[in-house]
């Protein structure tokens, strides 16, 4: 159980959503001859996600073993999980422990992410980097850098995206999903940076919520949302765009509008009285069904 509680299920399936998406068009376009194939075969995808599993499971063990003192004054509201019970908290899990685990997920993504193919490895490993390294890591700490933990984060849902393409083809991602994509996890993010604002802030912590304030950090959903819906727009309209970026880019656009206006009714200082499964299950749905067509799409 401890084990499940440090791997953070909920925000790993977050972050495999770009990847199965990814995935299940790169699929259908090298099928349809409009990308450009790599080999692969059920194996090496068997691989990839392995490797996108245990990147994710060396990110979140690193990132709960670096915000013990944040952490342990949490108040457990409206979170993925209760942090304030992580395994380091409650020390179910001791340092010298963390760092085998981080040994064994971190060179396990490392091996799985090569015996996909050489591009996948650089933008797997690259997001694990950026997500896990450059973000919770004491010696570069981008988590406790107003602006860098927005931009870190939606870059890194970026590198996930253009790691799915890169599973079955050596093109990318179509700019419109790149772009949109950013700006979605962007305004995502920035709900759960405000809510640690009191926490963060009691533990030293620099974040964009602690520098810029709870209200700021809600108030600055409006103008990225607000970029974001012309180019959702211009991707539902777009015929060359898949099926599943125009469907991403319509109920991504409604559930940003839907996101801002809930997190403004719901922000009763110091917290965003909003339960995240809220939207965790929706996009969890969605997920499913690309899930569910990349494996069609195989077959």
């Amino acid at each position: 159980m401890k084990y499940i509680r440090l791997f953070r299920l909920k925000s790993t399936l977050i972050y495999l959503f770009p990847f199965v998406l990814a995935l299940s068009v790169g699929i259908q376009q090298t099928n349809d001859g409009i990308a450009h194939g790599v080999h692969y075969t059920w194996v090496t995808v068997l691989f990839a996600y392995l490797a996108y599993f245990m990147g994710s499971f060396f990110s979140s063990t690193l990132n709960f073993y670096a915000d013990v003192p944040a952490d342990a004054l949490h108040d457990g509201f409206y979170k993925d999980q209760d942090i304030s019970k992580q395994p380091f908290v409650t020390g179910e899990v001791s340092k010298a422990e963390g760092w085998v685990v981080m040994g064994i997920t971190g060179t396990a993504c490392v091996v799985f992410s090569f015996l996909v193919n050489l591009r996948f490895a650089a933008f797997m490993l690259g997001a694990v980097l950026l997500l896990g390294v450059l973000y919770s890591h004491p010696w570069f700490r981008f988590k406790e850098k107003p602006v860098i933990d927005i931009v870190t984060n939606a870059t890194g849902a970026v590198l996930i995206l253009i790691a799915g393409m890169a599973i079955v083809s050596s093109d990318y991602p179509p700019v419109i999903p790149i772009i949109f994509g950013w700006l979605f996890s962007a305004a995502m993010y920035m709900p759960s940076v405000a809510n640690d604002e009191p926490f963060d802030k009691a533990a030293g912590y620099r974040t964009s919520a602690v520098v810029f304030g709870q209200k700021r950090l809600v108030q600055a959903m409006i103008p990225v949302v607000a970029v974001m819906i012309p180019v959702g727009i211009w991707g539902v309209l777009s015929s060359a765009l898949n099926w599943e970026y125009r469907l991403f880019c319509l109920l991504g656009t409604g559930a940003a509008i839907l996101a801002t206006a809930t997190v403004w009714l719901l922000f009763n200082p110091p917290h965003i009285e909003l339960n995240p499964d809220f939207y965790l299950v929706p996009l969890a749905v969605l997920l499913l069904l690309y899930f569910i067509v990349a494996i069609v799409e195989m077959t």
